[in-house]
């Protein structure tokens, strides 16, 4: 069930002006937002976020019986945001973390994948790539695989490749780490928990709802991940600029 790549409806799950850019030096200074009387919080140890080193942490996410991975995922297409060979429309409203989630269909019958708010996808290329957010609830229906003829197409590829039959979700998520840099297709990634976070949480409550339509939109969001990530939590304006949405 895919979207069109520039209109969506958060829906944000039960527990759970223009865009900032993201430093794309690799490792340079933060630029987070100010820290004033506005800020919800203390700084916390928020791991896989911001500077923080470690796995984000949250609940493991399963596909349905019968979906497998079905190769490396990587990033989009760093000019155009698109995937190779795409089986879907994109979805989510995310501009810097692009990635391709290559799936394979072993029952012979069509499946249906959602993703849910707050899914994570943890950068595995040494530490350079930012991690990624989903906003979106996306529900995605995965044809059955066609049995391929060499299995894996993966020769001679460093990341380990994707098989040549595999199905290509292409998801638009939300940077979690400022300083480090957005995707391109020679970043790898697999897909993470789902956040368990208490401020991302209350973000993805706060956009229960709301449609984000236009790049200003997407500011609007970043913004407030970049309090939440980078400095000490969604400040008045955030809150005011989301219910603006």
């Amino acid at each position: 069930m895919a979207q069109a790549a520039w209109k969506w409806m958060v829906v944000a799950a039960a527990v759970g002006a223009g865009v900032m850019a993201c430093d794309g030096g690799g490792g340079g200074p933060n630029n987070p937002p100010p820290i004033n009387g506005l800020d919800a919080g203390t700084n916390v140890f928020r791991p896989g976020l911001g500077d923080d080193e470690g796995e984000p942490e949250g609940t493991p996410f399963t596909l349905p019986e019968g979906l497998s991975y079905a190769g490396t995922t990587v990033g989009a297409d760093d000019i155009t945001g698109e995937c190779q060979n795409p089986g879907t429309e994109s979805s989510g409203s995310g501009t810097y973390v692009r990635v391709c989630v290559p799936l394979r269909n072993d029952t012979g019958a069509p499946v249906e994948v959602v993703f849910p708010p707050g899914l994570i996808v943890v950068s595995t290329s040494e530490g350079r790539g930012q991690n990624g957010l989903l906003i979106e609830r996306t529900i995605i229906t995965v044809p059955p695989t066609p049995p391929g003829p060499g299995g894996r197409d993966d020769a001679g590829t460093p990341d380990g490749g994707v098989e040549e039959n595999a199905f290509i979700v292409p998801l638009n998520m939300y940077c979690l780490n400022e300083a480090l840099d957005p995707s391109n297709p020679y970043i790898t990634y697999r897909v993470g928990n789902v956040t368990s976070d208490e401020a991302l949480q209350e973000l993805l409550r706060l956009l229960e709802g709301k449609v984000i339509d236009s790049l200003d939109d997407v500011g609007v969001v970043q913004h407030a991940l970049y309090s939440i990530t980078e400095s000490h939590g969604l400040t008045s304006e955030d809150r005011e600029d989301i219910d603006d949405l």
